[in-house]
């Protein structure tokens, strides 16, 4: 399947409000991007462990879980249909853990979209939150909502790795969508270089950059474009850009650990810590058996 046959934005939906959120921020990017809206649910089968084999044994579900699960999507449903009558919007539901199903709907989807709680602790994605869980191995970008988005400009991460130059890709384009400006920035550390040789390094970064948004603004012309070149950590650098933005958009890694299944730290911590939702490029399209 290549990237041209993935239409639906894909929307994980539990009982919490901020699933409800997402969804409204979901369903108004599919507007924009002319895309049908899936909400799915999946409710967990209970089972325990035998203390001999230690094998799963489910335990027949009740009529009353699948209603629930029924009941938060239809809500959720009503909710995006109201304010964005125009946008298709489907539900779907399984039984199974909420991360293999999002999961495995990355394989066909354009984009993944969960909602997270802005207390979110970064012990809580390592562990294996749903959130980390489909950011990790989702075959197609990762959207996660943090709360409501600012007016300002989409705020892209820049380090020249292919994973960085996905997420220019998605950046442009979703900035053209919302009709607002782009910040490309790129954050270095200068080390133990003192000022003359900082000078030089700056300009040197600021050609890695400008090298990584070559052909872009041509393709976006209605894009305008910020830059900016900073020496700081990248993850301390996103983040104060992104007091004012209504998206950041990074790759799950930077240089050298392209083929990971872990989040970089600069994802990781911006999953935490961003005043607005994060888009997250895992890795490059790809065909698929």
């Amino acid at each position: 399947m290549t990237r041209a046959d993935r239409k639906s934005i894909v929307v994980g939906v539990d009982d919490s409000e901020a699933a409800v959120e997402a969804a409204l921020w979901a369903a108004d990017l599919a507007e924009r991007m002319q895309v049908p809206l899936v909400l799915a649910s999946a409710v967990v089968v209970p089972a325990y462990y035998s203390v001999n084999v230690l094998m799963p044994t489910e335990i027949p579900l009740y009529s009353s879980e699948s209603a629930a699960a029924n009941k938060y999507l239809d809500h959720a449903k009503s909710v995006v249909a109201e304010k964005y009558p125009d946008v298709e919007v489907s539900t779907w539901s399984n039984y199974g853990p909420a991360d293999v199903a999002l999961t495995a709907w990355s394989r066909r989807a354009q984009m993944i979209v969960v909602g997270a709680h802005r207390h979110i602790s970064v012990d809580s994605l390592i562990v294996g939150s749903t959130t980390a869980q489909v950011v990790n191995h989702a075959e197609c970008p990762v959207a996660v909502w943090r709360g409501e988005p600012f007016a300002g400009p989409v705020v892209v991460g820049v380090d020249g790795s292919p994973l960085s130059n996905l997420a220019v890709e998605h950046a442009f384009e979703i900035a053209s969508r919302y009709r607002t400006d782009l910040r490309a920035v790129h954050a270095w550390d200068p080390g133990v270089l003192i000022a003359d040789e900082r000078d030089v390094g700056s300009a040197a970064e600021d050609a890695v950059l400008a090298e990584c948004l070559a052909g872009w603004s041509e393709k976006y012309p209605d894009v305008e474009v910020t830059r900016v070149v900073v020496a700081a950590p990248p993850e301390e650098a996103l983040q104060r850009q992104a007091l004012d933005a209504r998206l950041v958009v990074v790759g799950s890694h930077g240089r050298g650990r392209a083929r990971s299944l872990f989040l970089g730290s600069t994802s990781r911590y911006l999953l935490s810590h961003s005043p607005c939702p994060v888009l997250v490029c895992r890795k490059e399209f790809e065909e698929l058996a």
